[in-house]
């Protein structure tokens, strides 16, 4: 997925300004699957305009600076529907955290676990962040007939997420688990004692 696929599927529920995308959409409903910046979304705007697949008009306003408003185009619709049925694969997997444990033989094992605990206790704030927002958008008043479809669509994204950040702080449970009961062979060196040099 791009970028530029999130800010069309937002403009065909309705025409806003770049700091609309980013605030109302990418900092909210779609916070749990994609992130961006404003300067970002300003430059994807800008990409697909000269596309033609959004156009913008300047509203005025009095006594406040003018808003620059992008509405998706037909083209653009058909863009972004040839894009949901395309298949799509899994992206590649560029995980630092992985990578740290991956290379982390030199350390004791009261360096890996602290490494184990700092990483699940930041991923259990998510988690807890997560089904607060599922539990707030499940309490809240039922969405009218036309967004319903959305809605339900909406909720499956945050399950998936929830799932994940879930499975990922049973993986470190047993990680650290395992850690505390003393990994084989001893670490090369102490990443204190490299410190020291």
């Amino acid at each position: 997925m791009s970028l530029a696929h999130a800010i069309l599927g937002f403009l065909g529920r309705g025409p806003m300004t770049g700091y609309d995308l980013k605030t109302r959409w990418l900092d909210g409903p779609a916070s749990h699957f994609w992130t961006a910046d404003q300067a970002q979304v300003y430059r994807t705007l800008d990409r697909l305009e000269r596309e033609g697949v959004v156009v913008s008009e300047i509203v005025e306003q009095r006594g406040r600076p003018d808003r620059i408003v992008y509405s998706i185009t037909p083209s653009g619709r058909e863009s972004m529907l040839d894009w949901l049925v395309e298949p799509h694969h899994p992206p590649p997997v560029r995980d630092p955290f992985l990578m740290q444990l991956f290379f982390s033989s030199d350390l004791s094992d009261e360096d890996v676990l602290e490494i184990l605990v700092s990483a699940r206790s930041t991923l259990q704030e998510r988690l807890d962040a997560l089904r607060d927002r599922k539990t707030e958008e499940d309490s809240r008043i039922q969405p009218s007939p036309e967004r319903e479809r959305d809605a339900a669509l909406s909720g499956m994204t945050l399950d998936a997420s929830i799932a994940t950040a879930r499975a990922n702080v049973d993986w470190l449970d047993d990680c650290i688990e395992r850690v505390q009961r003393g990994l084989p062979g001893r670490p090369r060196r102490s990443v204190h004692q490299h410190s020291k040099r």
